[in-house]
């Protein structure tokens, strides 16, 4: 299933409806396919919530084995790649339920040579990234972004997503909500608690 990670990128062909179709009868071709074509999207998310990259690529195997285990039960009331992207959100939060000192691990400072961003808005690793900062606005910059990575990692769960989801993915509130599974409204609570305690915690204040 690693092997799906690794793969240069979507390939040329068959429709999205046909592989569906294929990969609905059991053609694990097909169904590779669109795990090529969905991956870098449900990675994203998935690292945006988990901030670790072995995590991120557990719970992307999670997805997947998810989705290939229910493809055949697919009726496709809603999007592919919204269906992808909601199991992709309700993994990485269980994932941070039962493994609380995973969020600990992912609330550390980063070595810059293991390759993983240190931003908690940024890409995901393996990602094209823009061109970097100066070397003086890296160091001016390089304390708030270690503050910023703690005092998000310190958020409970539920309000990671919706921020990561928010600020980092720029998804609409519906799109949220569905993705979630809550109301609209909750949506919009839990994403200004977020933005207040996380501002809070950056100006030194309690989190």
């Amino acid at each position: 299933m690693l092997a799906w990670m690794r793969s240069p990128g979507p390939a040329a062909g068959p429709t999205e409806t046909m592989l569906l179709a294929r990969a609905r009868v059991g053609d694990r071709e097909a169904f590779d396919l669109l795990v090529t074509d969905h991956l870098p999207r449900v990675w994203g998310i998935v690292w945006r919530i988990l901030r670790h990259r072995e995590d991120t690529e557990d719970v992307v195997q999670e997805v997947f084995l998810t989705a290939y285990q229910g493809i055949g039960s697919f009726r496709g009331d809603a999007r592919l790649a919204t269906w992808l992207q909601r199991i992709a959100v309700t993994r990485s939060l269980n994932h941070l339920d039962r493994a609380a000192e995973k969020i600990r691990r992912a609330s550390r400072s980063i070595d810059p040579a293991g390759g993983e961003s240190d931003d908690p808005a940024g890409d995901p690793p393996g990602m094209p990234a823009a061109p970097g900062p100066t070397p003086l606005q890296s160091l001016e910059a390089s304390e708030l972004r270690r503050r910023l990575a703690d005092c998000l990692s310190r958020l409970p769960g539920a309000w990671r997503a919706i921020l990561a989801l928010r600020d980092a993915d720029e998804r609409s509130y519906e799109e949220i909500a569905a993705l979630v599974g809550i109301a609209m409204g909750t949506v919009r609570s839990r994403l200004a608690r977020a933005r207040i305690a996380l501002r809070r915690c950056i100006e030194g204040e309690a989190a």
